[in-house]
């Protein structure tokens, strides 16, 4: 009897570990969960881990020093980030976007999220564009806008200065 209950213990915990596996990679390739991770970190003033989520074309383009310049100018206009909301909107290319999507990556697999992102002393929009990367969704694009009186001219030099406009004809 007690060689059947240890058996039944082992096959238990085995079923456990595997569905632990397979769950954890469901949720790897999350493409949802990276986004609100991204700004969880940047909540948690953990730039370096919302860096680490930039896909390897932006990261490349943009230093880690020059994100996160950028970050502590938005917060010291803006505050910190208190809240976020967003919702999943269908892709579509933005102008210079293209350039940071990896080629052969299919339209169905590139997600796009636009976030309310409330300071506290703003309230700004934010798009994050994710494709898989190395086995799971990395940010491949940043995209801020909202009111001219958030988006001050500092502000706005230091994002395009990160992210110029380019010559993408088809926008």
């Amino acid at each position: 009897m007690g060689k059947v209950r240890a058996l039944a213990a082992m096959i238990i915990i085995a079923s456990i570990f595997s569905g632990c596996t397979t769950l954890k990679g469901v949720f790897s390739n999350d493409s949802g969960r990276i986004a609100q991770e991204f700004f969880n970190d940047l909540q948690k003033s953990d730039r370096q881990a919302a860096y680490n989520l930039l896909a390897k074309g932006l990261s490349q383009k943009i230093s880690f020093n020059q994100f996160d310049e950028l970050m502590v100018s938005m917060e010291g206009q803006w505050g910190r980030i208190v809240d976020t909301e967003t919702a999943l909107m269908p892709f579509h290319n933005r102008l210079g976007e293209r350039n940071f999507i990896p080629l052969g990556v299919p339209e169905e697999k590139i997600r796009r999220y636009t976030f309310d992102v409330k300071f506290d002393n703003a309230e700004l929009n934010c798009d994050l564009t994710l494709v898989p990367q190395e086995d799971q969704y990395k940010i491949v694009w940043i995209s801020f806008w909202g009111s001219n009186t958030y988006l001050t001219p500092a502000i706005r030099e230091k994002l395009e200065r990160l992210f110029p406009k380019s010559s993408d004809s088809g926008q």
